[in-house]
């Protein structure tokens, strides 16, 4: 009796494992477009820096090797990187820096961290 119990508590567990890894490491990336500010991480994170009067610091910032941001209108803020197979999209967005831009990509949220995979950047008409 305790030989088939214990035999099904391994079974169970090894399915639970099985199910937590595939969602923790299998996480599907969409699509996704948001609009908003390029921000400079390094300001905004510290300071809470952006806007027309932080552009020029941003654009100095980020050339410098800042990571960037994109704030939306909504106040969320997501990080972007580069998409090494579409490296101008994100070469793109640098010459934005403080600027409202249009950006597509890969969207991920992993450890709190939201995330875009930038494929695409237009300048927000």
């Amino acid at each position: 009796m305790k030989k088939t119990s214990l035999t099904a508590k391994i079974s169970l567990l090894a399915i639970v494992f099985s199910a937590v890894s595939l969602t923790s490491f299998g996480q599907e990336k969409k699509s996704m477009t948001i609009s908003g500010e390029v921000l400079d991480m390094a300001c905004y994170s510290s300071s809470g820096a952006s806007g027309e009067a932080h552009k020029s610091c941003a654009a100095d910032c980020i050339k410098a090797g800042s990571p960037m941001g994109i704030l939306t209108s909504d106040g969320k803020v997501y990080l972007i990187v580069e998409d090494h197979n579409k490296k101008d999209a994100y070469a793109e967005a640098k010459k934005h820096a403080g600027e409202q831009i249009t950006a597509t990509g890969a969207y991920s949220d992993r450890g709190g961290v939201k995330t875009l995979i930038v494929d695409d950047v237009k300048p927000k008409s």
